[in-house]
């Protein structure tokens, strides 16, 4: 395969990246984002015949994760903003507790806030030892300053752990915090099966661009810690002079989603890329995977592709998406009340081709070495973003919408 000249991929990352993810030339087009209705909507699927699906769940604004209790109820991010409960979650007749989880940090009063700053709260993950210890998990964006020549705010990504203690989060303490920054963006929380934790953190988008490619930062970013902060020992950049030990991988744009794939026990990321691009990566230690120097995306408004989008030293995807699919959350699907579509992967996409109002739920097909063997669209005709999709305790599958009135969808074989 032919490579870049340094400067080439320097002009690529500064064209391409300078636009943050989502953006767009020229006006956004698309469909309205209504729901047809109040449901349950039915849909034929190619394996797992005809699928039932609910709204369990509503005012909610911009949905972005989801995460099971032991007990049925669920926790539900308002990206930003608030922790819900939703309560009996997996029953017939779940609840939206009125008053949020007390004790989440929030910063939309903050000063020189920008319509594009991301702060507050993020990701949720419960420890796998929950039932007794009451642990959760976020990330928080977090205000640390002012970036004088820009008059924007800087933020740091902090990964904290905490106690939950009925309807109050307390003993919230830090585990990870990140470099304080213009312009940082989302993560993700994945708690791993040694006692460790991963953490996805998308990349800066604007200023320094190049940052993903350096080991000086959490940004562009997926970390590896255990659950109380400390850095594992076989960690690949331990002892790197500069380098932070909390990396695991670096030279990724949004990864916006995690989980470890059944096949294989590998973790599994999805990210955006730009303008098409978007890509499934199998994350393997220290690895590069290119991000903003490499990437079968295009610049917003349309650019030629990349002479090499995997360049030598470069991890390339496993999967890409062109037109892009917007994907955020990602679930492996291991129950067996869905029985056609076991071990398949479930992508929340917000929308296709920069078309808003075509999000959908992508089912991916994958044989035992984690190869692609087939696509099929889901809920396209619901019209809404989805953020996350999780499977939950009760063997079915969940999804959240990512729009001003948000939705918690049960997903359920329907009856014959």
């Amino acid at each position: 395969m032919s490579t870049f000249p340094k400067s080439a991929l320097c002009a690529l990352a500064l064209s391409i990246a300078a636009a943050p993810a989502g953006a767009a030339d020229g006006p956004e087009v698309g469909v309205p984002a209504r729901l047809p209705g109040a449901g349950p909507f039915l849909f034929q699927t190619a394996e797992q015949s005809r699928i039932k699906v609910d709204i369990i769940a509503g005012g909610l604004v911009h949905g972005y994760s989801l995460a099971f209790l032991p007990n049925g109820d669920a926790l539900v991010v308002e990206r930003g903003a608030r922790l819900r409960m939703l309560r009996n979650a997996t029953g017939p007749r779940p609840t939206l507790a009125p008053k949020p989880i007390a004790g989440i940090p929030e910063y939309s009063h903050t000063p020189h806030l920008d319509l594009s700053d991301v702060l507050g709260i993020q990701d949720v993950a419960l420890d796998p030892d929950f039932a007794v210890n009451h642990l959760i998990y976020l990330t928080i964006n977090r205000p640390v300053g002012l970036d004088a020549a820009g008059g924007r705010i800087t933020a740091a990504t902090v990964l904290a752990r905490g106690r939950l203690d009925g309807m109050r989060l307390v003993n919230l303490s830090d585990l990870v915090v990140g470099e304080a920054k213009v312009a940082v963006g989302g993560s993700r929380i994945l708690p791993g099966r040694h006692g460790d934790l991963f953490v996805s953190v998308g990349a800066l988008s604007e200023g320094d661009i190049q940052s993903a490619q350096r080991t000086d930062t959490i940004y562009g970013k997926v970390l590896r810690v255990m659950r109380d902060g400390r850095i594992p020992s076989d960690n690949p950049f331990v002892g790197v002079k500069g380098a932070r030990s909390e990396i695991w991988t670096f030279g990724h744009r949004d990864p916006l989603g995690l989980a470890f794939a059944p096949q294989t026990g590998q973790v599994i990321a999805s990210e955006h890329g730009p303008q098409g691009g978007d890509e499934l990566n199998i994350l393997l230690a220290g690895r590069n995977y290119g991000w903003p120097n490499a990437t079968y995306g295009t610049q917003y408004g349309g650019s030629p592709l990349p002479v090499a989008p995997v360049p030598p030293g470069t991890q390339g995807p496993t999967l890409i998406w062109s037109p892009s699919i917007a994907p955020a959350g990602i679930a492996f699907y291991t129950g067996a009340k869905l029985r056609g579509w076991r071990n398949n992967l479930f992508i929340a996409s917000a929308r296709r081709g920069q078309i808003n109002g075509t999000g959908a739920l992508i089912r991916v097909v994958f044989n035992e070495r984690l190869e692609e063997v087939r696509q099929e669209v889901l809920l396209g005709s619901l019209h809404q973003r989805l953020k996350d999709v999780r499977q939950g305790p009760d063997g079915l599958l969940y999804a959240l919408t990512d729009e001003p009135h948000s939705v918690v969808l049960r997903i359920a074989p329907a009856a014959r």
